[in-house]
């Protein structure tokens, strides 16, 4: 992995932690608390805030490793890009745990989908544009 590569991977881990923390824990967490089931001792509290900024860096490095070797150098292809991955790592994700867990109920999968396949191809927007920001071919 090259230096840009990483550079871009810091850059979306930092990004999707806190773009991940308005949408996701401020925006939409009513949402997420009401639809998601509930006992005593499922919720940490406090978050392991640490475990979620290390998730978020290798997401960000997953981004762009993938978006290194793809070629991925315009915020158009990158959010394009981000997107489709955002969209089918959250089906994956999402209907697995929903197929042996009573944890979701299908209204927040459906809205889950949604709106993590947006924030991926908002950051894929951006690290598109980082990919392809010396470039004289990238628009």
């Amino acid at each position: 992995m090259n230096t840009k590569t990483l550079a871009g991977g810091l850059i979306i881990g930092v990004l999707a932690f806190l773009l991940g923390w308005l949408i996701f824990g401020m925006l939409l967490m009513n949402f997420y608390q009401s639809n998601t089931t509930s006992y005593a001792g499922l919720m940490k509290d406090p978050m392991e805030i640490w475990a979620i900024a290390v998730a978020n860096l290798a997401f960000g490095l997953m981004m762009a490793y993938v978006f290194n070797l793809g070629n991925i150098n315009t915020p158009g292809k990158g959010f394009t890009t981000g997107l489709i991955l955002g969209l089918l790592m959250t089906i994956g994700f999402d209907l697995f745990l929903y197929s042996q867990y009573h944890l979701m109920n299908k209204k927040l999968i459906g809205v889950d989908i949604a709106a993590s396949a947006v924030f991926d191809g908002v950051l894929g927007a951006v690290l598109g544009w980082w990919f392809g920001r010396n470039s004289k071919t990238g628009s």
